[in-house]
């Protein structure tokens, strides 16, 4: 099967939403995003933003315990 190469790379580059749509609008590349989300560079950009995301303050710890921060 032909993939059209600039598929794949706007959802290489996209953000979670935009995976997210291109993954249900194009369910035959499932496999090649699969492919694309497994890479392991992928996953540390995810994460580092994920913590750069975390919120300063005072916030609920899994114990339903206030803690300041």
């Amino acid at each position: 099967m032909w993939t059209a190469k600039w598929i794949l790379d706007a959802y290489e580059v996209g953000d979670e939403a935009v995976r997210f749509e291109m993954y249900l609008a194009y369910r035959d590349l499932r496999c090649y995003f699969d492919e694309i989300e497994a890479r392991p560079e992928g996953a540390v950009e995810q994460k580092a933003g994920w913590v750069a995301e975390k919120v300063s303050g005072a916030r609920w710890n899994m114990c339903a315990r206030l803690v300041k921060g």
